[in-house]
């Protein structure tokens, strides 16, 4: 067995694609009291549970924690498709090290990997003048990287999945950005009722990977006057490189411009996935009222 190099060669290798994002697997408390600088605290039982907030795969990661947290998570994330760059066991020792190179600090605040979709993260920057105080809805929530992201900008946000588990995943992530989000359990294909039950109109109404199509004219009638809809979801051709292949599922072209008829368009774009796969990028404003 190679001896383990000495703490000072271990920090050097550590830091040397100090690009690269740093994973604290250790307690919360353990985190707040001192970590890494720019590290991303996923305490390593909460791991498979929060893998939706690391990076796109096969991203390269670093990792740091005790030598059991850090086998396993190694082992575990390069199952998953990621390439683990190197590790650091925390011990005194390393923390002595670390803040001689001033390379630690302390409290709650953790770096921010996931992004949300594309579509969302370029309407926020567009509009960011518009957000505070602005009522937001996300369709089909999924594990809520848009719907915290909006609330991130000052949105207030309301989200509905038919899934609990994406539901606790919208929830947890929420809280771990210190935001909050209205969840809403609700199955909106077999209650068609049920998008009423959350009530009110809408400044914007997002729909990211989702298509049941008796919904977009209950949708429509959700944006309130010079509100937005802001949507991206599969076109017909995707049944030829993947999933979904049910014609249910994909939008055929100008499908959502003749849904959205009396909006005004202001992108309506096909965008191709890196797999090949054809999207609809659709944003439109609701007229107001003159």
């Amino acid at each position: 067995m190679a001896p383990t190099p000495p703490i000072d060669q271990r920090i050097v290798v550590f830091f040397k694609e100090s690009h690269l994002p740093i994973i604290d697997l250790r307690s919360a408390a353990e985190f707040q009291k001192s970590h890494v600088k720019h590290a991303t605290h996923i305490n390593f039982t909460q791991l498979t549970d929060r893998i939706h907030e690391l990076p796109k795969r096969p991203h390269a990661l670093r990792l740091v924690g005790n030598s059991d947290e850090l086998v396993k998570a190694s082992e575990y994330l390069t199952d998953k498709g990621y390439t683990i760059d190197a590790c650091l066991e925390w011990s005194d020792e390393t923390e002595q090290k670390l803040h001689d190179l001033s390379q630690l600090t302390s409290g709650e605040q953790s770096r921010r990997l996931w992004s949300p979709a594309k579509i969302i993260e370029s309407f926020v920057h567009h509009n960011r003048d518009q957000a505070q105080g602005r009522k937001a809805l996300d369709i089909a929530c999924g594990s809520g990287r848009d719907a915290v992201f909006l609330a991130l900008h000052g949105w207030q946000v309301s989200a509905v999945d038919y899934l609990p588990g994406a539901i606790d995943k919208l929830n947890n992530l929420a809280q771990t950005h210190h935001t909050q989000v209205s969840s809403y359990l609700l199955d909106l294909e077999s209650d068609g009722s049920a998008l009423q039950q959350i009530e009110g109109q809408f400044d914007l109404i997002v729909v990211v990977r989702y298509l049941h199509r008796p919904l977009l004219p209950l949708i429509k009638a959700k944006i309130r006057p010079g509100g937005y809809i802001v949507y991206q979801t599969f076109m017909r051709g995707c049944e030829q490189f993947g999933r979904p292949k049910n014609p249910r599922f994909l939008l055929a072209p100008g499908e959502l411009a003749e849904s959205f008829s009396g909006f005004t368009i202001i992108q309506d774009d096909v965008e191709i996935l890196p797999d090949g796969r054809p999207t609809n990028v659709f944003i439109a404003q609701n007229k107001v009222a003159t």
